[in-house]
């Protein structure tokens, strides 16, 4: 399995992963061959790539974080506590649906829980918040689990990070689907959503208090330059300072209508600078080590100038993975092998 950024993908192709929409709801799925129409749709839906199989990537496997399965149901979920105009009726199923699926989340989470966080998320335009909401969880989930959370916090930690947006469901669609910069007011409104979404889940949900703080303090930063509080170090709740991290490097790594993808290398660049400022230092250090520069089955460049595909990457040494050439099909052990010390990757094909 290997990625290829939709400029790559041709027709005749097989899918190697299913391909959702933002209701969890699959619109290809694997071992699908694709053809040039379907190329054309989702590159004009805005999926900014695929993973693909062919003969050169068949040994390469990418471990995932959770269950593909638990991701569709997620992602269902999600869409609907968005959409759903919620009857006083309704309150109870909701909530024991999102309990369900930050069990299963977590879960599955704890029995990979050596997996580092390694995949290109694939996600359209119109369905951004919600692939987004589940991703944050998702990576939310990574990061507290390797700060040492309990079972117990992490399901607090894993509720808020899914719901951490909830309170753009009170914005105009519009807004949050607009493909070009916000205006000045319209930045104003959306930065009310951190405060809507604590105020409806605290009125209508009986979670942990903590799930409704997560909520309220994800735009908070570390130096107390965020939003709503202007809370500041440890002031802010550790689920806070945790979804703050997973929320910017998911949005710095996704495709939006105005502009392309980051790729990981250069946002985690961001995450390092900003380290102490805008994110706690303890929580980027755990950052660093389980979340993949070079993801599993993305081609890079290497100094030399080859061409290569990610094969494995190594919890720790991020920026030393084994790689294999994409002309001789070589395998290049960037960490362990001697003859190879002299080697860096100098970009991600994205």
């Amino acid at each position: 399995m290997r990625y290829l950024p939709m400029k790559k993908v041709e027709a005749g192709m097989a899918l190697a992963q299913d391909i959702l929409d933002g209701q969890g709801v699959m619109l290809l799925g694997r071992h699908q061959i694709l053809n040039q129409e379907q190329i054309e749709n989702l590159d004009r839906m805005g999926y900014p790539g695929l993973y693909i199989d062919d003969k050169f990537s068949e040994e390469i496997e990418i471990v995932e974080v959770i269950k593909p399965s638990i991701h569709a149901k997620s992602l269902e979920l999600v869409h609907h506590l968005f959409i759903d105009r919620m009857e006083e009726e309704d309150v109870s199923e909701q909530e024991w649906q999102i309990r369900e699926a930050v069990m299963q989340v977590v879960d599955s989470l704890l029995e990979n829980e050596e997996v580092m966080y390694n995949m290109m998320s694939l996600k359209n335009y119109d369905d951004y918040t919600y692939f987004h909401s589940v991703n944050v969880g998702i990576l939310s989930a990574v990061i507290g689990a390797h700060y040492g959370m309990d079972e117990y916090e992490l399901r607090i930690l894993t509720t808020a990070a899914l719901l951490h947006d909830i309170g753009k469901k009170f914005l105009e669609i519009d807004i949050l689907n607009a493909r070009r910069a916000l205006t000045e007011e319209e930045r104003r409104i959306v930065l009310q959503h951190p405060k809507l979404g604590y105020e409806f889940l605290r009125d209508n949900f009986d979670f942990a208090p903590e799930v409704y703080l997560g909520v309220l303090e994800h735009h908070e930063c570390y130096n107390g330059e965020g939003y709503p509080m202007r809370k500041s170090g440890d002031e802010i709740s550790i689920y806070g300072r945790i979804i703050k991290l997973a929320d910017v490097y998911d949005a710095m790594v996704s495709k939006r209508p105005y502009r392309d993808p980051m790729p990981p290398a250069d946002a985690i660049e961001y995450m390092m600078a900003m380290n102490g400022s805008e994110f706690d230092p303890k929580l980027v250090e755990v950052f660093l080590r389980w979340v993949a520069v070079y993801p599993v089955g993305c081609e890079v460049e290497l100094s030399d100038g080859r061409m290569a595909v990610v094969k494995h990457n190594y919890q720790g040494f991020v920026l030393r993975p084994i790689v294999k050439v994409c002309d001789t099909g070589e395998i290049i052990d960037l960490k362990n092998d001697k003859e190879a010390r002299s080697i860096t990757i100098v970009r991600l094909v994205v």
